[in-house]
């Protein structure tokens, strides 16, 4: 079983009818790339569209990048034509967008479930992500994060979001916090990750790093690119420190062989260590670990 840790922390939206921004999609140094069916491409190019991304799934290498499809809503013609086709490529992942019940997920879910062995892919390969863009489902976030066991992030899409609530996203970005918040806690208790709104601002490179960092801060795994010279930033936010992971490892050594019970009343640098400090300096750790694979 393949157990090393999915890195998501930065996922770059690709429009699923430019040919030659597909072409490089995979060298872009982002964690993932989503291939865009949906809102990126007006509807007279949807089939255009369609048959392109089947083309780079099938003839380009994803193979250290996570290829994600973002497909038109599975309830329309549309929808259910790029699901039954990209299926067969096996990629990394189905974006869904505007979810806003769990009835939604399962129905995809279940559909990827038979194909997958229909066109012999391994059970389990293509997972399921949800954007989150409506009051609805905000609302319902805890209950499509848990809705089944394919479904691997949320993700916040703040543009639909705000306009359908009427508030205005100012640069702090309060007015999407209890929005962002939920979406996290329902994410983090479903045991699956939470992807933040891109930033949609592409002359401002200070804007972006503020951002990203507070939605680090905030308990997001990642957030959306929507051009490739916003990824490095992002990566780089959401990647750990050198001094964070020195203090990890100083965590670990309090722990002789790993062993927390043993930790007893601990102290680093004046501040007590506990449990949860132990759980995050592994995570720490194993994010590293994983960058320099």
């Amino acid at each position: 079983m393949n157990t090393m840790l999915t890195l998501r922390r930065s996922l770059l939206y690709v429009p699923g009818d430019k040919a030659a921004m597909l072409a490089k999609a995979p060298g872009r140094g982002a964690d993932s790339v989503i291939l865009n069916l949906e809102d990126a491409v007006a509807s007279t190019n949807k089939e255009l569209a369609r048959e392109a991304v089947v083309y780079a799934l099938q003839n380009l290498d994803f193979s250290r990048v996570e290829a994600i499809v973002r497909i038109n809503p599975p309830d329309t013609d549309t929808g259910y034509r790029d699901l039954l086709a990209v299926l067969p490529c096996g990629p990394g992942a189905i974006l869904l967008p505007k979810v806003s019940s769990p009835e939604e997920v399962r129905f995809v879910a279940w559909t990827i479930e038979r194909l997958e062995g229909f066109h012999g892919l391994p059970a389990g390969q293509i997972k399921v992500m949800c954007m989150i863009e409506s009051a609805a489902g905000v609302l319902n976030a805890d209950a499509i994060a848990a809705c089944y066991p394919r479904v691997a992030a949320l993700v916040f899409g703040a543009t639909d979001f705000s306009l359908e609530m009427g508030c205005t996203v100012t640069e702090d970005g309060r007015a999407l916090l209890p929005a962002a918040g939920r979406i996290i806690l329902a994410a983090r208790a479903a045991g699956i990750a939470a992807i933040d709104t891109p930033y949609m601002k592409l002359d401002d490179p200070e804007g972006l790093t503020r951002s990203s960092r507070m939605a680090r801060e905030l308990g997001f795994a990642g957030k959306s690119a929507i051009h490739p010279a916003q990824v490095a930033t992002i990566n780089a936010a959401f990647s750990p420190s050198a001094e964070q992971v020195a203090w990890a490892r100083r965590v670990l050594a309090l722990a002789p062989d790993g062993d927390a019970t043993r930790l007893g009343a601990s102290v680093l640098d004046g501040q007590l260590i506990e449990i949860p400090h132990l759980i995050r300096a592994r995570h720490i750790l194993a994010i590293a670990a994983r960058l320099e694979t």
